[in-house]
C-alpha cells in the first residue's frame, strides 16, 4: 500500500501543479483515476512564439504497467513538442520514440493542440483519442459544438506513421474541451453509460460560464450519475477559453 501510495504522489507530481496565466485566456483542468495509480493525463507546455501545446493522453489497460507507460509518454511528447516546427512533426516524433519502448500491446491516445496564444488559432493532431469539443459562436451568438475527429492512429502502434494535422480558431467567447473515454463511459445504476448527449448537453448549458465553472458543473454532473457506483475508469478533463466579446 505504501509503494502504491508513493507512485500516486509521483505521479501526481508529473501534472501541472498550476494552470497557465496568460491574459485574455483562461484553463482549466480536472484529474481523477480510478485506482490509486491512472494512465490519464493531461499537460500544458509552453513553447517558443507565444504558443501553449495542450495535450491530453490515455494509456490502454490500468493500474501500474498503465502508470509507467503514462510516465515515459509524458516526458517523450513534451521533448518530441519542444523542439519541433509543427504539431504533426512533433507527434510523429513522439511516435517512434514510444513505439521503440512500447511492449504487450501497449498504446496511449492522444489529442494535442498547439495555441497560438495572440490570434487564437488552434494546431492539432488527434492521435485515436476521444474527440474534443469546439464551443463555437454563430451569428445569434449560439454555441454549436463541433467534435475534432482524429487525424490518426494511437501513438506506439506503428511507426512512422504519417499523422496529419488541422486547423481551427478560437474567437472570443469560445471554448475547447478536451476528455477522456472516463467520462463518456461513467456508468451509472443499470450500467446505462454517460454518454455524449449528456456531455454535450452539460457544455452547451454552461459554455456563457468560466472553463472552470464548466468543468466544475461536468464534475457534478458524472458524480450526480454515478451515485454510488465505483468508478470503473480513470477521468481527466482539460479546457480552455479565449476571454472577451467579438467585435
Amino acid at each position: 500500500e505504501r509503494e502504491f501510495q508513493m507512485a500516486r504522489e509521483l505521479q501526481v507530481s508529473l501534472l501541472p501543479r498550476h494552470t497557465p496565466q496568460v491574459p485574455g485566456w483562461e484553463f482549466a483542468a480536472h484529474w481523477q483515476p480510478a485506482r490509486e495509480v491512472a494512465g490519464d493525463f493531461y499537460d500544458w507546455i509552453p513553447l517558443a512564439s507565444g504558443r501553449l501545446a495542450l495535450v491530453i493522453g490515455d494509456v490502454c489497460d490500468k493500474g501500474m504497467a498503465s502508470a509507467l507507460f503514462m510516465a515515459l509518454s509524458r516526458s517523450i511528447i513534451r521533448a518530441s513538442l519542444a523542439s519541433a516546427p509543427s504539431a504533426a512533426e512533433g507527434i510523429d516524433r513522439a511516435n517512434r520514440l514510444i513505439s521503440a519502448d512500447a511492449t504487450d500491446g501497449m498504446f496511449v491516445t492522444l489529442f494535442c493542440a498547439l495555441l497560438e496564444l495572440e490570434t487564437g488559432q488552434v494546431t492539432y493532431v488527434n492521435a485515436g483519442h476521444n474527440p474534443p469539443l469546439l464551443c463555437k459562436l454563430d451569428a445569434a451568438g449560439e454555441a454549436p459544438l463541433a467534435e475534432l475527429m482524429p487525424t490518426g492512429m494511437p501513438l506506439g502502434i506503428v511507426d512512422g506513421f504519417a499523422f496529419e494535422q488541422r486547423t481551427v480558431d478560437l474567437q472570443p467567447g469560445e471554448s475547447l474541451l478536451l476528455y477522456t473515454d472516463g467520462v463518456t463511459d461513467a456508468t451509472g445504476d443499470g450500467q446505462a453509460r454517460f454518454g455524449m448527449d449528456r456531455l454535450r448537453r452539460v457544455i452547451l448549458d454552461h459554455q456563457a460560464e468560466s472553463v472552470t465553472g464548466m468543468v466544475a458543473a461536468l464534475e457534478r454532473s458524472i458524480s450526480d450519475f454515478t451515485g454510488g457506483t465505483a468508478q470503473f475508469d480513470d477521468i481527466a478533463i482539460l479546457a480552455v477559453k479565449r476571454l472577451g466579446t467579438s467585435t
